[in-house]
């Protein structure tokens, strides 16, 4: 995937719209590989149960019994799987986080930016598959919603939604949060669908995770968690901070402050691990800086969750 440049600080139509060549790109490099067996637990999050075969791989706890492939499983000594495509189409829906937590990067692009580059390149992902496409989109002062349409039809859409979400002015208390976008979402979220949360997830609390309890019984889910390296440890030393309105120093060097502050990002990690293991969801973490494009098409086409 070749690297290109583009606004770090705010998402750009126009660069979100070049994306949809480096997918095309990818999808034309899958279509030509052999088909491939035993990676083990490396399923695309765009591959689901259906009719139409897709390939073999090895057997997983929870898959179907009844889809083992018996001839490949006595050639390897282990048991081996059927995968299939669905020949309906499907619902994917974006839920995307681009408040204030989010205007933020020490390095590389802000995280509100990523999660508009991601989104999109997933979105041309459902397009190159023939699926529908919903989402919403939250900032600190709105949240902006659409059922789903025929990727076609709803892509341009979505992408200008992510802009002028992109463009929104942060403000130092968010009037949204999390679990307001998980209610909205809800009555629009099909059984079947692949539901991809891009957030730093900053407000998870017991709620939003009772809506993905329920979700995972009938879809698939995925976290794509973007975040920091100013996250999970701070340099040391004394430091102006600012919400934009108001100015502090923090001392980095305080023993209690330098023990405490990475826990905070310990704990949410640890949390979300636990949510997409005990629910069987995806989980992608993504630190600014990185190839977040690359690392977002390894998840696609060798992810690690299991489709329904």
């Amino acid at each position: 995937m070749t690297k290109q440049t583009f606004n770090p600080i705010q998402a750009d139509l126009r660069d979100l719209l070049q994306i949809k060549s480096q997918v095309a790109q990818l999808f034309l490099k899958e279509t030509n590989r052999k088909t491939y067996i035993g990676l083990g637990n490396t399923q695309s999050p765009f591959k689901t149960k259906g009719l139409d075969f897709q390939e073999v791989r090895v057997y997983q706890p929870g898959d179907d019994i009844r889809q083992i492939d018996w001839r490949i499983t006595a050639k390897y000594g282990k048991p081996f799987t059927k995968l299939y495509t669905d020949e309906k189409e499907r619902q994917v829906f974006f839920i995307c986080d681009m408040r204030s937590t989010m205007k933020f990067a020490s390095q590389g692009a802000f995280k509100s930016v990523l999660v508009a580059r991601i989104a999109a390149f997933l979105a041309y992902m459902a397009e190159n598959k023939k699926d529908k496409i919903g989402f919403t989109v939250i900032t600190d002062s709105f949240i902006e919603t659409a059922q789903a349409f025929s990727a076609k039809e709803a892509l341009t859409g979505f992408l200008k939604t992510l802009e002028k979400a992109s463009c929104t002015d942060a403000a130092s208390v968010s009037a949204v949060s999390l679990l307001q976008a998980f209610e909205q979402s809800a009555p629009l979220i099909k059984s079947g669908s692949l539901i991809f949360i891009l957030s730093d997830f900053s407000d998870w609390s017991t709620q939003t995770e009772s809506f993905i309890q329920r979700w995972s019984i009938k879809n698939a889910c995925s976290f794509i968690h973007i975040y920091d390296a100013l996250e999970q440890q701070l340099p040391e030393g004394l430091f102006p901070v600012s919400d934009g309105v108001n100015f502090a120093m923090i001392d980095t060097t305080n023993h209690v402050f330098k023990e405490n502050f990475p826990q905070f990002f310990k704990k949410k990690e640890a949390t979300l691990q636990r949510i997409t293991k005990n629910y069987k969801c995806g989980y992608l973490p993504i630190r600014t800086g990185e190839e977040a494009l690359l690392k977002t098409a390894n998840y696609c086409f060798f992810g690690g969750y299991c489709a329904v």
